[in-house]
């Protein structure tokens, strides 16, 4: 449990039933701001042996690609949990920008050996057309560097994603070993489950399915 966290506090104030225990906690700076003062700002989640509780500024999404950052409230009930995973997103914006000025550059020479304008003017189309160049690869470059990585914890409904800059790195891979413990778990209580229900030769089926449902790797 992070230092300076109040269990007690935490149960009364999160947690929805009064027997759930406390794991760990992500962001938890944020969490004692939020225990203390209210404060909910940034991202920060709490693990529970029942539930992940996910409060503040986080990003969601319902199928993985229309992704919305806003402030939330939510309980991710741990039997609707399905996996965890690194999200990396970047501007998409600057990206747009980059190919506008290098389309337009050509488009300058083109337009000018169609018109012949920069003839009977002061127009220098050729340097106009270098000035997009460099404007594009200035905005390649801000794209490259401008991205958001986050945790994203994957459910039945979707996905809620943690800034992963708001995390302390100690505290977000205790939560991964949690949750990738707990993953261990569902997987191979389903395949002992399976393994009972095969009683007599005749219900094995397939050899080739049955290897392939043995073999299949867990999450690391």
């Amino acid at each position: 449990m992070p230092q300076f966290i109040n269990e007690e506090q935490v149960q009364g104030e999160i947690f929805l039933e009064p027997d759930e225990k406390m794991l760990c906690a992500v962001g938890s700076r944020q969490l004692r701001s939020f225990l203390e003062k209210g404060i909910r700002k940034k991202c920060f989640a709490v693990l529970s042996d029942r539930a992940v509780y996910c409060k503040g500024k986080c990003t969601v999404s319902r199928d993985r690609h229309d992704y919305q950052t806003r402030q939330i409230d939510f309980r991710l009930d741990l039997e609707e949990f399905k996996d965890i995973k690194y999200l990396t997103q970047r501007n998409q914006f600057l990206l747009s920008l980059a190919f506008f000025f290098l389309l337009l550059g050509p488009a300058l020479l083109l337009m000018d050996s169609l018109t012949h304008f920069a003839a009977d003017s002061a127009w220098n189309p050729t340097l106009d057309a270098v000035i997009c160049i460099l404007f594009a690869g200035v905005f390649f470059l801000l794209y490259s560097i401008h991205q958001k990585t986050f945790l994203e914890l994957l459910h039945t409904n979707g996905s809620i994603g943690l800034d992963q800059h708001d995390l302390p790195r100690k505290e977000e891979r205790l939560l991964i070993r949690y949750l990738q413990a707990f993953l261990r778990s569902q997987n191979q209580a389903e395949e002992e489950l399976e393994m009972e229900d095969l009683e007599n030769p005749e219900d094995l089926g397939d050899l080739e399915e049955l290897k392939a449902i043995l073999s299949d790797p867990m999450p690391d």
